[in-house]
């Protein structure tokens, strides 16, 4: 298995931490499918969550992803809380 070493993360490339939805295509870049991709990368003892848009498997993509993606972490907290206030409001 390889793995990808970057920015203070480690990201093993396997099915277990790397996904993509290869059926949506976000954007391009250089004429290629951008998907959106989740990342689940290791720092120390915690596993952290980033998602973004990349190439099939290709790994300089996975480095945008993560120096600049979206932690997943802060999205879905965000979205709890929204739905949250949303039921109380009703």
């Amino acid at each position: 298995m390889n793995t990808l070493f970057h920015n203070g993360l480690t990201l093993p490339l396997s099915d277990a931490h790397v996904y993509q939805r290869r059926g949506i295509i976000l954007a391009y870049r250089n004429q290629e499918p951008l998907h959106f991709t989740i990342l689940r990368c290791l720092e120390d003892n915690e596993v952290k969550t980033y998602f973004g848009a990349a190439r099939v498997d290709n790994a300089q993509d996975f480095k945008l992803i993560m120096d600049y993606g979206d932690k997943f972490e802060v999205v879905n907290s965000w979205y709890q809380c929204h739905q949250q206030r949303l039921q109380t409001a009703c």
